[in-house]
């Protein structure tokens, strides 16, 4: 694998990811009722989850749970920016962590460094994640890392179940398998550790 994709792939990712989380945090900031609103829902809402699907409530309990749920939606994540979706999907995390920091602090969740490492690392593996999925895209459907490259290749493939390839995807995978699976290692390792801080606070 080119590394000089992966590089840029995770420079635009983390610049989508940045920009976004100000503007979420502008936002929570000015109108707290509605953007903070929906950072409480979404709390309940995986309270309520987590609960139902563990009972009763133990510290095990999340953690399985919370490692089950974070290496599901890496995964799409990253299947999804095989496709060139990674930016769209930093935008979403940029304003969904934004929301979820300003709201931890305006509860006073305690310790205070608890929710700033937690998103840290989250968004460290999900961004790695993504990078590493538009990098071996890249590869496989033979554009580069670039504003226009993306657009163009949206505009040509957004009406088809799968888009043109101009390398096999079985071969890509093969040629770096080395790669790929060090590198499922390092994320899974992420997103235990982000597991073990989450749980820090029950």
């Amino acid at each position: 694998m080119d590394k000089n994709a992966f590089l840029k792939w995770l420079k635009i990712n983390t610049l989508f990811f940045v920009g976004a989380f100000i503007v979420g945090s502008l936002l929570a900031v000015l109108f707290p009722d509605h953007m903070l609103g929906f950072g409480r829902r979404w709390g309940a809402s995986v309270i309520a989850i987590s609960r139902t699907i563990s009972e009763p409530v133990s510290r095990k309990g999340f953690f399985v749970n919370i490692v089950i749920f974070n290496s599901f939606t890496t995964f799409i994540k990253s299947l999804l920016s095989l496709i060139f979706l990674g930016p769209l999907l930093s935008i979403a995390m940029g304003v969904f962590y934004s929301i979820g920091l300003i709201s931890a602090f305006e509860r006073g969740v305690t310790p205070l460094w608890h929710s700033p490492v937690l998103i840290f690392i989250e968004v460290l593996f999900s961004l790695l994640a993504m990078s590493y999925a538009s990098a071996l895209g890249s590869e496989i459907f033979g554009v580069l890392p670039g504003k226009k490259e993306i657009i163009d290749f949206w505009k040509e493939n957004w009406k088809k179940a799968i888009p043109t390839q101009k390398k096999d995807w079985k071969a890509v995978f093969k040629e770096n398998k080395k790669e790929i699976i060090l590198f499922i290692i390092m994320i899974f390792v992420l997103i235990l550790v982000g597991a073990w801080v989450e749980i820090l606070t029950i």
